[in-house]
């Protein structure tokens, strides 16, 4: 899945002009509808029928509503799915307060200290797999720059898929409140070409140590 922020940008666009025009539409309306109500002289008896004109605005909202739904399924779709062969594939495993990344040849990153997050190392360009999991409570796996959130959950196995086009290091937190120290909950995609990622992880594998908090 390639960078989730261009797709959320794209639907926050469609929606933000929107949002504008109804409440435009609504303003008007209401202003109108003071206007002409102090204007008229109240009949005794008489009773106002807007019948027409209210059955042609809710139509317009459904139009609205049914248009943004197309909108939001049609790019939350594809972000759902996972490639069937994913480059890579690292577990995850969240507990209060830190993660643990484990990557297929046993080489793990982890937190020092919630002071000392740890920094994922990732190949830009390529599908990763993560596969995701809590030991206490719900915890979310949310990378702001990429407008990009999943909650892991305790006893269950969640699986995504990111695609980091671009090098540099993305920023991530848990987006669940899970304790007092929620807060210090951090961690870091280190995206990197898959020359440089291949010899990381080739040298986590040689010397057999394990990974942890720090740019490789």
């Amino acid at each position: 899945m390639p960078d989730t922020s261009h797709a959320y940008n794209h639907v926050g666009g469609v929606y933000f002009p929107i949002a504008i025009g109804v409440f435009a539409l609504l303003l008007v309306t209401l202003l109108i509808l003071l206007v002409r109500g102090a204007r008229r002289r109240p009949r005794p008896g008489r009773q106002s029928n807007a019948l027409p004109f209210e059955l042609s605005y809710a139509f317009v909202l459904v139009c609205v509503a049914a248009f943004l739904l197309v909108v939001t399924f049609r790019a939350e779709t594809p972000l759902d799915r996972t490639a069937a062969h994913p480059a890579l594939r690292i577990n995850v495993t969240a507990a209060q307060w830190s993660w643990r990344f484990v990557y297929a040849n046993g080489a793990s990153v982890s937190a020092v200290s919630t002071w000392h997050p740890p920094v994922v190392p990732v190949p830009t360009g390529e599908e990763v797999e993560f596969v995701g999991t809590s030991r206490d409570v719900i915890h979310g796996f949310w990378v702001p720059q990429l407008h990009f959130q999943r909650q892991l959950l305790p006893g269950y196995r969640t699986r995504f898929d990111l695609r980091l086009d671009r090098p540099g290091r993305y920023g991530g937190v848990c987006s669940v409140f899970c304790g007092n120290q929620h807060a210090e909950m951090h961690f870091a995609l280190e995206a990197m070409s898959p020359q440089r990622f291949a010899r990381w992880l080739q040298s986590q594998s040689a010397t057999g140590e394990t990974g942890t908090a720090g740019a490789p």
